[in-house]
C-alpha cells in the first residue's frame, strides 16, 4: 500500500478497528496468517484444513447446504438461527483472515438478531419470512444503521456511520435475514479488481495470488469461500458476475431497477444517463438466486423506493425444452481454453438432455458495444469517483485504471446534450441488432462466456467485455460455475500467450480454478433467466 503521511493514520485506525471486531478466540494462529498475502499461490481452502476453529457440525452447515436448505431446516426447527449464524460468523472471520474480504463486522448484532429469529419461531410457530434466520452478507455500498460505509475511499473514513438502512436492507430484515458483515470493493468501484488504499487486496480463496474480481470483490470471495451462502452485490459492468465466476459462485444481474437502488452510500451521481447499475445476488446455487429475487419482488419494493419499477414477480412454468443460443466469443477478447471447453461441454450436455442449442455465428461485435458503453461513462464530465479520491489526496491506482481501459474506446472532451442523445441512439441501434439475433433464432436464452478466462493476477484484469455488453442492453444475466481448469486438457498452444497477456507465465497456477458459463435473457425477462439458470445448472451438475 502506498504510504501517505496525511491519511495513513485514518487507514491504520480503520484496519485496527476491523481486526478488533473479530473475537480473540477466533483469531487464527500466526503460522497460518503469515502465509497470507496477495502474491502467495496458496489456497485458502488448503489453509482451512489445518484450522480447527469450526466444529464438525459448523463445517457441515457451511459447506454442504444451500441457503434454501438451511432456511427450510431452521423454519422446521431442525437447526436454530443462532447456531447457523454462529457458524457463518466464524467462517466469515476465517475468510477475512485468509482473503481480506470484509470492511465492516457486526457479529454481536447478528447473534442478537439470530436469537430474536429463534424466539419468534418458538412463539409464533412460523418463520419471520422467506429468509428466516439466514446470515446474508452485504457489499459495502449498502447502508446499515450504525455501521460505516467508506467504499474504500480514504475521504469517506471521515463520514458518520449510517443513520438508516438502505431500502433493500430493510426488506431483507423484514424477510427474516440476519446481517453480519459488509464486504470490500476496488478503488472507485469501476474496475473488476479487488484493491483499494483503505483495506488493501481482497484475495481469491482458490489461489491468493489471483484477483477476487470486482467491484463486488469481497462478496465474491466470501461466497466463494462459503463464509456466506447468499450475499448482495451491485453490477454496472459485471460487478456481480465477474466476482462470482472467478470465485466459483453463482451470480445474477437483474434488469435495472427491479430491485430498490435507493438509500446507498454516495457514489453514482443522481440523474445518471449512461449504463444503469443494479443490485443483485451472489449465491451457492441457482435455486438461491431465485429465492432472493422472488422474496424481494413479492414484497413490492416500489412501494418503499421510487427507484424500483412496479413490476411484480411472475411465477412462470418450468420449460421442458429450452431453445438456447450458443455464443462462443468475439475476437476483441479471445476466450481462453478452460472457458471454451466449459461452453462446449455445457452445450453437449444440454443437447443430450433434450434442449435445443443453436450456435450463433453472426452476432453484433463487442467492439461496437465498447464504444457505446464508453460514450455513456464519459457523460460523467464531473468525474465523480476521481473527485472523491482527490478529496483526501489519493492518487488513482494506475494498474487498476489502466486495466479498466479498452483499446477501442474513444476519449473526447466537451460533451453536451447532443452526446447524450447520440449515446441513447447508438444503444437503441445496438439493441436492435441483438433483437434480430433473438427473433431470427427464436431464443429463450443465450449461453456464452462471462469473462474471457478464469481470472487473473492481482492488478491485471482486462475489460470485462462479456458482462459489460449485457449491462449496456440492460439484459438480465446469470453466471454458473462449471468445470475447473485441467492442466492436462487446457494446454492448447495459445494458452501461454493468452496468459502472458495477463502477466501469468505458468498455466499450473490456474490448476483447479473454476470455469463458468453465462446465461442471458431479454430485458425484464428476469424470471425466465432464473428459470433457465436452474434448468441449465441442474443439467450441468448431473453425472450424465
Amino acid at each position: 500500500m502506498p504510504f501517505n503521511p496525511e491519511w495513513q493514520p485514518l487507514v491504520d485506525k480503520k484496519r485496527a478497528d476491523l481486526r478488533a471486531r473479530i473475537p480473540p478466540e477466533w483469531i487464527l494462529p500466526k503460522h497460518i496468517t503469515d502465509q497470507v498475502n496477495h502474491t502467495s499461490t496458496i489456497s485458502a481452502f488448503d489453509l482451512l484444513q489445518s484450522i480447527s476453529l469450526l466444529t464438525p457440525k459448523e463445517k457441515n452447515m457451511t459447506e454442504n447446504y444451500t441457503a434454501t436448505a438451511l432456511i427450510r431446516m431452521m423454519s422446521q426447527g431442525e437447526l436454530t438461527s443462532l447456531e447457523v449464524t454462529t457458524a457463518f460468523c466464524k467462517r466469515a472471520a476465517i475468510a477475512q483472515q485468509l482473503t481480506n474480504c470484509l470492511t465492516e463486522i457486526f457479529f454481536e448484532r447478528a447473534l442478537s438478531r439470530a436469537k430474536q429469529c429463534d424466539e419468534y419461531l418458538a412463539r409464533e410457530k412460523k418463520p419471520i419470512g422467506p429468509l428466516h434466520g439466514l446470515p446474508i452478507s452485504l457489499k459495502d455500498m449498502l447502508m446499515v444503521e450504525g455501521e460505516a460505509a467508506c467504499l474504500g475511499f480514504v475521504s469517506y473514513l471521515k463520514k458518520p456511520v449510517a443513520a438508516s438502512n438502505s431500502f433493500i436492507v430493510d426488506m431483507l430484515l423484514d424477510a427474516g435475514a440476519v446481517l453480519y458483515v459488509k464486504t470490500n470493493v476496488p478503488q472507485t468501484l469501476f474496475t473488476c479488481e479487488s484493491y483499494n488504499n483503505v483495506f488493501g487486496h481482497t484475495m481469491n480463496p482458490y489461489n491468493l495470488s489471483l484477483t477476487a474480481g470486482g467491484s463486488s470483490s469481497g462478496e465474491g470471495a466470501i461466497v466463494g469461500f462459503r463464509g456466506a451462502l447468499l450475499g448482495v452485490g451491485s453490477d454496472i459492468g459485471g460487478s456481480v458476475r465477474v466476482p462470482a465466476l472467478v470465485n466459483g459462485a453463482y451470480g445474477f444481474k437483474p434488469s435495472s431497477n427491479r430491485l430498490p437502488w435507493g438509500g446507498q452510500q454516495e457514489l453514482i451521481p443522481k440523474g445518471w444517463l449512461g449504463t444503469l447499475p443494479t443490485l443483485g445476488p451472489l449465491g451457492v446455487s441457482a435455486e438461491d438466486l431465485t429465492l432472493f429475487m422472488r422474496t424481494l419482488l413479492l414484497a413490492k419494493p416500489w412501494v418503499r423506493d421510487s427507484t424500483a419499477h412496479a413490476i411484480a414477480w411472475r411465477d412462470i412454468p418450468t420449460k421442458s425444452k429450452l431453445r438456447i443460443g450458443l455464443y462462443t466469443g468475439d475476437p476483441i477478447s479471445p476466450v481462453h481454453p478452460p472457458v471454451k471447453r466449459a461452453l462446449r461441454l455445457a452445450a453437449d450436455k444440454l443437447k443430450a438432455a433434450g434442449h435445443e442449442v443453436v450456435e450463433l455465428d453472426r452476432v453484433p461485435t463487442l467492439s461496437d458495444a465498447a464504444k457505446v458503453i464508453t460514450r455513456g461513462f464519459e457523460l460523467d464530465t464531473e468525474h465523480a469517483a476521481f473527485r472523491i479520491l482527490s478529496d483526501a489526496g489519493e492518487d488513482p491506482i494506475q494498474p487498476l485504471i489502466d486495466a479498466a481501459k479498452s483499446p477501442v474506446l474513444e476519449k473526447t472532451d466537451g460533451f453536451d446534450l447532443s452526446d447524450a442523445w447520440r449515446f441513447q441512439a447508438e444503444r437503441e441501434e445496438y439493441t436492435e441488432q441483438w433483437g434480430k439475433v433473438w427473433r431470427d433464432n427464436s431464443l429463450d436464452v443465450l449461453l456464452g462466456p462471462g469473462y474471457k478466462g478464469v481470472g487473473a493476477r492481482h492488478d491485471h484484469v482486462g475489460p470485462p467485455f462479456y458482462t459489460l455488453v449485457w449491462n449496456l442492453l440492460d439484459f438480465p444475466a446469470s453466471v454458473i460455475p462449471f468445470e475447473k481448469v485441467d492442466v492436462s486438457i487446457d494446454t492448447e498452444q495459445n494458452v501461454p500467450k493468452l496468459l502472458t497477456n495477463l502477466t501469468v507465465d505458468n498455466v499450473n497456477d490456474f490448476k483447479g480454478i473454476p470455469a463458468h458459463v453465462q446465461v442471458v435473457g431479454w430485458r425484464f425477462q428476469d424470471e425466465e433467466v432464473l428459470m433457465a439458470t436452474e434448468i441449465i445448472s441442474n443439467v450441468l451438475s448431473s453425472d450424465s
